[in-house]
């Protein structure tokens, strides 16, 4: 393929690495630039301003993230790729929190290297033509200023050339319209992107509640796999003392397969909430209903960590429209949030007598349903408040929690045409509410 018009950085301490990657980088970049250490990329930074910077973390003199630092105070539209052996989760979040765009552990790949590298190159590429096109709609708007200056000289003057004048100005209207044009169909393709990279934020917070889900999946495993142990026990012992009746033999094979279908049962309902659903199966949702799945999964990881769960399903009918698997995905991130909260908060007042409580409440009106997940953890303050939604953003360390959650489900109540609200005070409660339109039994929906 044809070398892609843009320059870039390679930093690499180790001169073995170094000769490697500058052999296959030089075959796919016009320019490529060479530094052994974080001091000497800053200089070449400084003088050849690259479009895309590769490094490596930990180099001596100066390391990778110390000159990416200092370079994305100044320069927000380079591109940056960590190449590191380190693969620890510090040094990721580090990296996001500076600007990264990527992160590779080495050894890495070369279709995989390159792979990235006709990525970002061709988005720059994409970029330095939107300049281009942004410079040109600026200088056609300066001249189309211009001429309007001259056309009216020229009528005060010599009104025998305003036909040609006229001409003139209309081509650089229509010129002028061209490029708003190109402009809007670029702006609908980086749309298009950017719902893509939701789905992926969207897939990435379902993974992570996997995570948490595993303690409760083994406990409801472990007991239908336990029945059919005692199961199998008795059938051999009878057989050994006085032999199997037909009768008792289907009574207890009966038994067996149900507790086997319980185990399929199970790990079916996981397969389907972990699977990535990039478009999502829009039918009628019963909110009760995925209340009651998700504490399946997670109710018995609870009741070992002491968590009290006060469960009140509305009398009246509690229907939405929607993806029941994503709406799963909101009671799991809001019970895990209220998880934490009463956890942490146990441990800060050290108090043998605090009760772990979440309350989860169900009911609806005309028009909405509502969805109460409400914990007597160690609250949010008003700043915190303000952020909780944002991408990122978190008070919890590393270990417990990259900021996800609630982003993600906000962006899923907002795709359901929902709201979602807090309420709390710190060190006394705090409640969520999601709010969904109703379902209503007799209106007709289109799938």
């Amino acid at each position: 393929m044809a070398k892609l018009d843009i320059s870039v950085l390679f930093v690499e301490d180790e001169e073995l690495l170094r000769a490697i990657y500058e052999r296959i980088l030089e075959k796919y970049v016009e320019r490529l630039y060479v530094a052994q250490n974080g001091k000497e990329g800053l200089e070449v930074y400084e003088k050849e301003k690259p479009d895309l910077i590769i490094t490596d973390i930990q180099m001596p003199v100066m390391d990778g993230l110390e000159m990416i630092d200092v370079i994305r105070k100044e320069d927000q539209r380079v591109r940056i790729v960590i190449l590191s052996a380190y693969g620890e989760a510090e040094y990721f979040m580090d990296a996001i929190k500076i600007g990264v765009n990527s992160f590779l552990i080495k050894p890495v790949e070369t279709k995989k290297l390159i792979s990235l590298v006709e990525e970002l190159g061709k988005g720059i590429v994409l970029q330095k033509e939107l300049m281009a096109q942004e410079l040109k709609r600026k200088e056609a708007e300066e001249n189309l200023r211009k001429l309007n200056e001259e056309l009216e000289k020229i009528i005060e003057e010599r009104t025998k050339d305003l036909q040609h004048e006229i001409r003139e100005k209309i081509l650089a209207e229509d010129e002028l319209k061209q490029l708003n044009l190109t402009l809007e169909k670029r702006v609908k393709k980086e749309l298009k992107k950017r719902e893509k990279q939701q789905q992926l934020l969207i897939q990435k917070s379902k993974l992570e509640s996997m995570g948490e889900l595993s303690a409760g999946m083994a406990h409801e495993i472990n007991q239908p796999l336990g029945s059919i142990s005692m199961g199998l026990d008795n059938m051999l012992f009878k057989l050994s003392v006085d032999g199997i009746s037909q009768d008792y033999l289907v009574k207890k094979i009966n038994a067996l397969f149900d507790d086997i279908d319980r185990i399929r049962q199970i790990i079916n309902h996981v397969r389907v909430f972990s699977r990535d659903q990039q478009v999502a199966a829009i039918e009628v949702v019963n909110v009760k209903d995925v209340i009651k799945n998700a504490l399946s999964l997670v109710e018995a990881q609870y009741v070992n960590h002491n968590v009290e769960i006060d469960l009140n399903l509305g009398k009246n009918e509690c229907l939405t429209s929607g993806n029941k698997y994503r709406l799963e995905q909101i009671i799991l991130n809001l019970l895990s949030n209220a998880k934490f909260a009463v956890d942490e908060k146990q441990v800060l007042i050290n108090d043998i007598e605090y009760r772990k409580i979440i309350t989860i409440n169900s009911f609806s009106d005309i028009d909405n349903v509502y969805i109460e997940i409400v914990d007597n953890g160690t609250g949010i303050s008003p700043e915190t408040q303000e952020n909780i939604f944002d991408p990122f953003f978190t008070t919890k360390d590393v270990e417990n929690g990259t900021g996800l959650g609630l982003s993600v489900t906000y962006g899923i109540v907002k795709e359901m045409k929902g709201e979602i609200n807090v309420e709390s005070e710190v060190n006394k409660f705090t409640k969520m509410t999601v709010l969904l339109p109703k379902h209503k039994s007799k209106e007709v929906v289109n799938f």
